[in-house]
């Protein structure tokens, strides 16, 4: 009698990856490329921070750079020229800084500013083509201290009438430009000093400028 010799079966193990787990590895693994491709775009179109501040004349600085409260402040500036300018074609005159209060005008009206900032006096130096209004903060070097340490720079919100002669520079836009009627620029003192006059390149004075490009010069 012949004996069988049964053949050994051999298995095979596969692991089957649920799907809603392989879509969900897609989807991670989508989103980390993703993420990596914009971080790649963002750093290619990122100039570089040496290139970009040799750009800049040596009286300009950008408003990125600014520490502490003095971006608040820069801020609330730049957000009461319109009101300004419009103050002006209205009367005939620049406002005063009184005048700005009672228009509830930050920084002008400090009760909408936090208390490191409340300390700045601001003056209005009116002219018939343009007008300063310079601030320094008078709480500086005070003992009392709340909330935060008082901001120390100086700031000068300048808007110029471009439509007349006598007016300052460098600002932006072109002297008797007929598109363009106001040009408006702040400038900062890194510490609280008086108020320089007309020319503040030459006092050590800093025009804040934005992070895009640096602004052209007239004159």
């Amino acid at each position: 009698m012949v004996e069988e010799h049964a053949t050994p079966k051999v298995y095979r193990e596969v692991l089957v990856v649920p799907l809603a787990a392989r879509r969900e590895a897609l989807a991670l693994t989508g989103a980390i490329s993703l993420i990596m491709l914009l971080m790649g775009i963002r750093f290619y179109f990122l100039p570089s921070s040496s290139k970009d501040v040799q750009a800049l004349p040596a009286y300009q600085v950008k408003d990125i750079t600014l520490k502490n409260q003095a971006p608040l402040l820069y801020r609330s500036l730049l957000s009461a020229i319109v009101d300004i300018q419009d103050l002006r074609d209205e009367s005939g005159k620049w406002a005063t800084v009184a005048e700005l209060k009672d228009e509830a005008l930050p920084p002008f009206a400090s009760n909408f500013l936090p208390m490191g900032l409340r300390g700045f006096h601001w003056a209005g130096y009116i002219h018939q083509g343009w007008v300063d209004y310079y601030g320094f903060n008078k709480d500086v070097g005070s003992e009392e201290k709340q909330d935060s340490d008082p901001l120390e720079n100086s700031f000068i919100l300048r808007i110029i009438d471009l439509r007349s002669k006598d007016h300052p520079h460098p600002h932006l836009g072109r002297d008797d430009d007929s598109k363009l009627r106001y040009s408006a620029q702040v400038w900062m003192n890194p510490q609280s000093v008086d108020y320089p006059g007309a020319s503040l390149v030459a006092k050590g004075w800093k025009w804040i400028v934005q992070p895009v490009s640096a602004p052209g010069e007239d004159g």
